[in-house]
């Protein structure tokens, strides 16, 4: 595995800025790597982070008036990012979006495969996002792109992915029309964080030093895209 160097790269005023911002994640199992790769930032930098509370679609709006806080929650079912857009957006609209500063939903890589049709999921994850912040403008949206998954290795893996197919092409053609739509400082682009080497060169796929099992993130993973999560937070900090 790569070196967990990420916490190294963000500052304690930046951390201190994010751990105030009240946010609503929702995710599969890649973005709790990404709340592990917080909390560990948090302790590597000895910097009081936010609270972390996990709630289910079911449960009643928390109660986020004393401090900041990730609220976060296992949404919908992984295959069916629209899903997943539909419960993202009954949360928002249901109380969450009254009480939080930020939202974010991200896909699994499991939602993106060589089948998908990018630009109608696409078209419909915009008409969403559209309507939230036309809605409700007083919460910054950020998005993300789709992670990846570490290329093929060994002789029967390429005869499987020649025969099967390989989804990484597919989700870096969504992972496209999401760059061209949204601001740097609204994205957390999770796919080029997973890309990029600890040298810097870019690939369309995970770096296998970042991933404990070929397609979620090891601790150095996971600090990572949780540092520029943290840096977008601190960015948005609501005055």
């Amino acid at each position: 595995p790569a070196a967990d160097v990420a916490a190294d790269s963000i500052g304690v005023d930046q951390l201190t800025s994010a751990a105030t911002q009240r946010v609503f994640f929702g995710h599969m199992s890649v973005g709790n790597n990404i709340l592990s790769g917080v909390q560990q930032v948090y302790r590597q930098d000895n910097v009081e982070g936010p609270r972390v509370i996990r709630i289910a679609a079911s449960d009643s709006t928390p109660d986020l008036s004393s401090g900041g806080a990730i609220v976060h929650s296992l949404i919908g079912a992984n295959g069916d990012p629209k899903g997943k857009l539909v419960n993202f957006d009954a949360a928002v609209r249901g109380g969450l979006g009254e009480k939080v500063d930020v939202a974010l939903v991200k896909f699994c890589y499991l939602d993106v495969t060589k089948g998908t049709d990018v630009d109608e999921l696409f078209r419909t994850y915009k008409a969403t996002f559209d309507a939230l912040e036309r809605d409700m403008p007083d919460v910054v949206f950020l998005h993300t792109t789709v992670p990846l998954t570490v290329p093929p290795s060994g002789i029967k893996a390429h005869l499987k992915a020649l025969l099967q197919g390989v989804d990484n092409p597919t989700r870096e053609r969504y992972n496209a029309l999401v760059r061209a739509a949204y601001p740097a400082d609204r994205l957390l682009d999770v796919a080029a964080i997973e890309g990029t080497s600890p040298e810097g060169t870019r690939e369309p796929s995970l770096y296998p030093g970042y991933s404990s099992d070929g397609s979620h993130l090891n601790g150095a993973g996971s600090s990572l895209v949780a540092v520029r999560f943290l840096q977008l937070l601190a960015d948005h900090k609501v005055a």
